[in-house]
């Protein structure tokens, strides 16, 4: 292969140049960088002790594909002293000046390596991604397998695409097995344990995959199957372990038998069962009967927590001998709680979020919340998801309104590397409704600019028609019911003829056990809800018997009663769920799984057709 020759001087000049620029040139305020994961594995070196100038100096005195080769070795080497900027100097000379056609297919990988570790330690995962793509397709390239591999890793892990992660994580298992170091087990299981699809991740073809990776994959496996089958785990768990002894990953295994050997079926719950919260309280308790009829091994005591003294707490557990603690349900109490006084091995499921951080947090604990602004945040990586990209917001001009208009802005922008337009408009009154809806939708700007051209227009008669904007591709509404039907006829009016329908989102708010409304205030409205409320779920004749036999309760209610029944079943459930987060249980109030202490809900979309509820 030919390599077009730069003079050595020429070429020498302009990256010195070019180094001293980027040295000398102010800098720009940059956000710090997300610090990878795992450590890169250094691009290896012909000559490790010499410098970036010394490498530099070598392309000085030879030409052709060993000039490339020295100019590559600088930018190396300028990266493994944290130099990125002059690396990125040195690889954009090297592209400049030579054509990918004029390198060698190795030159050409490493270039893009290297390009692609500079993206990374700027965090532009996506670009990482395309950088890397012609290295991992149709086939891991030869050169380099290791380093891109990691970098990949590290970029599927940044984006939280677990099954391409735990893909990546296994071929480099594959070609660098981890040798039984508990250390390099356990950096394997934290990409392996997000994975909550195990069929999908693309494994080394069966000829080529050694049995290690043979035993991470079966463990997945086997974990999803304790979750479907929780009364086989010591079987299922037995015969992964026969099957793979001496795995590096039985420790898995380990934690999760030492985990359920504990016992939790003495379960003292806290709840507001008097006073100003008993109706809430009280709904939570019901439908935690409803799980314990279930599960008959486990016994529940309920303590009242108005005016209760939570200083008593840990004598109270004492005497009940209780072996988990449920609640508290409100915020307050959340804190109220000195969890220092709790015993070490006691499990501690809260009711709902700290109302501040505590200063100290217990080993054992998780939260669990019916909250509001998980149904937001999830309708806006929902509506990003359907590719819309300049939403408006319409919210009660009230403190609980704003928050929640401030809660989808920011669950927007994350959705996002870049700020995303988003409108909003606020409202007290019905009248205020129909002016925010005007103004936002751009029907009140059109409105006065067609009053201006009739009056230029003078005698002559002008025929126009107010327009709505048409940057603007859906609508989410922050209320409850009685704003969404009085909103949704306005935005309906308001968009042009020419123009489609916008959609219109919103929480479950907007859906209530007594809907007496005509069936165009609410039509095609998409809305997140618990699933045991929507139409055709598994459990639609507990929640009749529920209704009829609570025969004041409202979907208010419901929920709280599904929140209750899905506490008792995540007592039982946690420690396979802490162990592996991508597993997920199905809960009453939407799926289930664990983040970071936090108990995740994911909720289910639904929609109004005319009178008619469907679930999608």
């Amino acid at each position: 292969m030919t390599v077009a020759i730069v003079p050595k001087k020429l070429l020498l000049c302009m990256v010195i140049l070019a180094l001293s620029a980027c040295s000398s040139a102010p800098q720009k305020p940059t956000s710090m960088p997300t610090k990878p994961s795992q450590e890169y594995t250094e691009v290896p070196l012909q000559q490790q002790e010499r410098t970036a100038n010394q490498w530099l100096a070598v392309a000085q005195t030879v030409e052709g594909a060993e000039q490339v080769d020295a100019l590559l070795q600088a930018a190396a080497t300028l990266q493994r002293d944290e130099q990125w900027q002059k690396s990125a100097v040195v690889v954009g000379q090297i592209q400049r000046h030579f054509s990918s056609s004029q390198l060698t297919e190795s030159q050409q990988q490493l270039v893009a390596l290297l390009e692609a570790r500079f993206a990374a330690h700027e965090a532009r995962w996506p670009y990482v991604e395309r950088l890397l793509q012609p290295l991992l397709t149709p086939r891991l390239t030869a050169d380099f397998p290791q380093q891109t591999l990691e970098l990949a890793l590290q970029a599927a892990r940044a984006q939280q695409h677990w099954q391409q992660a735990a893909h990546f994580q296994l071929q480099l298992v594959n070609i660098r097995p981890t040798e039984n170091s508990s250390e390099t087990a356990q950096a394997v299981w934290n990409t392996l344990k997000y994975v909550d699809q195990p069929s999908d991740v693309v494994l080394p073809p069966a000829s080529q995959r050694s049995r290690e990776v043979a035993g991470w994959a079966a463990l997945m496996h086997t974990l999803h199957e304790i979750n479907r089958q929780p009364e086989a785990l010591l079987t299922l768990a037995n015969s992964w372990l026969e099957q793979f002894n001496e795995h590096p990953g039985q420790f898995v295994i380990d934690q999760l038998i030492n985990l359920t050997s504990t016992p939790r079926n003495n379960i003292l719950v806290l709840l507001p069962l008097s006073g100003q919260y008993q109706t809430q309280g009280k709904a939570v308790r019901d439908g935690m009967v409803m799980a314990l009829a279930r599960q008959p091994q486990v016994k529940a005591t309920f303590v009242d927590t108005n005016q209760f003294d939570f200083g008593s707490l840990p004598e109270l557990l004492q005497q009940h001998q209780a072996n988990l603690l449920l609640g508290p349900l409100l915020k307050p109490n959340v804190a109220a709680v000195d969890a220092s006084l709790l015993p070490e091995d006691m499990p501690w499921l809260t009711l709902n979020e700290q109302e501040q951080t505590l200063h100290t947090m217990h080993a054992l604990q998780h939260y669990f919340a019916l909250d509001s602004e998980t149904e937001i945040r999830q309708a806006a990586a929902h509506m990003a998801a359907q590719g819309h990209r300049h939403p408006v917001v319409f919210a009660p001009d009230t403190t609980r309104g704003r928050q929640q208009a401030e809660v989808f802005a920011q669950a927007w922008q994350q959705q996002f590397a870049d700020d995303m337009p988003l409108e909003s408009g606020s409202y007290s009154t019905t009248d205020e409704m129909k002016s925010a809806v005007q103004q936002q939708l751009g029907v009140s700007q059109s409105d006065a600019r067609i009053y201006q051209v009739k009056i230029a227009a003078g005698k002559i008669i002008v025929d126009a028609e107010a327009r709505s904007r048409a940057d603007l591709d859906s609508v989410y509404l922050v209320g409850g019911i009685e704003q969404t039907r009085l909103l949704k006829p306005f935005i309906d009016v308001n968009i042009s003829a020419f123009r489609k329908a916008l959609p219109v989102y919103a929480n479950s708010g907007s859906h209530t056990l007594r809907n007496s409304l005509s069936e165009n205030d609410l039509d095609n409205v998409r809305f997140t809800e618990a699933p045991w409320l929507l139409p055709n779920h598994t459990q639609q004749q507990m929640l009749k018997d529920m209704l009829q036999l609570r025969s004041a309760w409202g979907y208010n209610d419901a929920r709280l009663a599904a929140f209750g029944h899905d506490a008792v079943i995540l007592s039982q459930r946690l420690p396979l769920l802490q162990l592996m987060p991508g597993i997920s249980a199905e809960g009453l109030t939407g799926k289930l799984h664990v983040e970071a202490q936090r108990i995740i809900r994911e909720l289910q979309w639904a929609r109004f057709d005319e009178h008619e509820v469907v679930a999608r």
